[in-house]
């Protein structure tokens, strides 16, 4: 697989590269099994001949030419979409949709539970928080003094995230004032005489072999004492705070009469300007620990409530959660649903095929509404393009109605589906090597919806039929068609495109 010219005659010049050696693997294999002339390099192009089709790492992508000639270059990644991947700049652009929906006199899926209720903090040492707290966060600060006054089960707890930071980074809990300055003490940079100490001990120490730790340091990041999951308030002063939604849908795992906490994650594919796709393929990822209510503690765990998958390791430091923690969507009928009521977990009844259809459903309307707020309202912060596409995972948390009974007999309510995070260049590690070929079958389905078209081939690999004369590839799509293991479940229209 040497590198090739992009004039090769005849075959589709591409270049592949992603760190993973396991989505490196998936996609060359897809690639090569669907396109029948393929000239495929695993090593960059000259920057001013680059090749026609570009599905690499953003950092290795070559932008210029693909911008200039929108008709001859594809490329696997749009330049700006911070809209959607940051998490303070999504939250900023979904509550700016919104207000403009509820001026339109209209209702969005994101409402009522969709996205949870949050604020934008923008700070870079704690004292900055007394005028935040009478400003900015006013709402949340008499709600905080509301959960004073009240039971530990009565409490309204919330999640703050770094908006930049992820594996989980400056992820932390709290349901009181006290516990939200405890939180950014926690994070200020230590002063210049803890440096000097810390950096003697260091240079007596040997390296580490975590890698991951390795990269927090590079990043300015720091480690501490609760799964590394600690940083630095001056390097990432963005933050957002949000509800942590209550009474999340659990499922008992491991066979030991406890409820596991977990998330859902979507593949997203986005094509040209714009359509957006969801694969049937879609994960539920489960927390290592059993789910207990939170509580108010110098030492809260956060575990049970948190399903990242990077917090379960290798000795290197690489995400590999045991196989019973990743399952897919679609594995779970069968499953007896559970609610967490005081310190038990009751059944609320078994999940069925009609269940997670609707709830798949459910899950698309919510992707494709993000998408519209972030094509209305993300600004320059997304912009799509006719000759670009990119594969998201997109996370998820189903959670019960509040009304919800538990009863063996009972029918298991539809979920409130609640948008938690987009990450660009998903790891498809986590899913491992038990889901590599519905994966491989996904990036099949990627290539034959998003690249053969653009170039205007053919694959020799045909496998939906469509009523008529015409062949899948020809026929146009339409909201709530499934080809190819990918369903349509929006799409928008963004004019003056051309060529430059």
């Amino acid at each position: 697989m040497s590198g090739q010219s992009s004039s090769s005659p005849g075959r589709l010049t591409t270049f592949v590269s992603f760190p993973s050696p396991y989505t490196q693997s998936l996609l060359v294999s897809a690639l090569v099994s669907t396109i029948p002339n393929l000239a495929l390099s695993l090593a960059p192009y000259p920057e001013d001949d680059p090749p026609s089709l570009q599905w690499a790492d953003y950092d290795l992508l070559s932008f210029d030419k693909p911008h200039a000639n929108p008709s001859r270059y594809l490329i696997s990644s749009y330049i700006y979409r911070k809209a959607l991947i940051r998490k303070h700049q999504l939250h900023m652009t979904i509550a700016e949709y919104l207000a403009k929906i509820r001026h339109r006199g209209q209702h969005s899926v994101l409402e009522e539970g969709g996205v949870p209720k949050g604020w934008i903090v923008d700070i870079q040492f704690t004292d900055e928080l007394d005028e935040l707290l009478v400003d900015d966060l006013y709402e949340l600060a008499e709600q905080l003094r509301e959960n004073e006054e009240v039971s530990e089960d009565a409490k309204r707890w919330y999640i703050l995230k770094p908006g930049f930071a992820d594996r989980a980074q400056g992820i932390r809990m709290f349901s009181t004032e006290d516990e939200l300055r405890a939180i950014f003490d926690e994070f200020e940079p230590p002063s210049d005489d803890e440096d000097e100490e810390e950096s003697a001990q260091d240079s007596s120490e040997e390296d580490s072999p975590n890698r991951l730790a390795s990269r927090i340091d590079e990043l300015g990041v720091e480690d501490d004492d609760e799964g590394g999951t600690g940083v630095m308030t001056s390097q990432l002063r963005h933050f957002v705070i949000q509800e942590y939604m209550p009474r999340p849908m659990l499922f008992d795992i491991a066979d030991a009469s406890s409820g596991h906490k977990f998330h859902l994650r979507a593949y997203v594919l986005i094509t040209g300007a714009y359509t957006v796709h969801v694969a049937h393929t879609m994960l539920a990822l489960f927390s290592g620990s059993p789910y207990v209510p939170p509580r108010s503690s110098e030492d809260l765990d956060l575990l049970p409530h948190l399903t990242n998958t990077c917090l379960q390791t290798d000795a290197y430091g690489a995400p590999t959660p045991p196989a019973e923690l990743v399952k897919t969507f679609w594995e779970l009928e069968g499953l007896e649903a559970l609610k967490n009521v005081g310190e038990n977990n009751e059944v609320v009844g078994k999940i069925d095929k009609a269940w997670l259809e609707r709830t798949f459903a459910k899950v698309g309307e919510v992707v494709a509404e993000s998408v519209r707020a972030g094509a209305e309202c993300g600004s320059f912060g997304l912009q799509f393009l006719p000759n670009a596409f990119e594969i998201f995972g997109v996370d998820l948390l189903l959670s019960f109605p509040e009304s919800t009974s538990t009863s063996v007999s009972s029918r298991v309510p539809e979920p409130i589906v609640t948008l938690l995070e987009w990450n660009a260049s998903p790891d498809f590690h986590q899913s491992g090597d038990r889901l590599r070929k519905e994966l491989r079958e996904m990036f099949k389905g990627a290539i034959r919806i998003a690249v053969l078209p653009f170039f205007g081939i053919r694959s020799d690999d045909e496998d939906v039929e469509i009523p008529g004369e015409k062949e899948a590839h020809e026929v146009e799509w339409e909201v709530g068609d499934e080809r190819w293991g990918w369903r349509m479940v929006g799409k928008g229209e963004i004019r003056n495109f051309g060529e430059n």
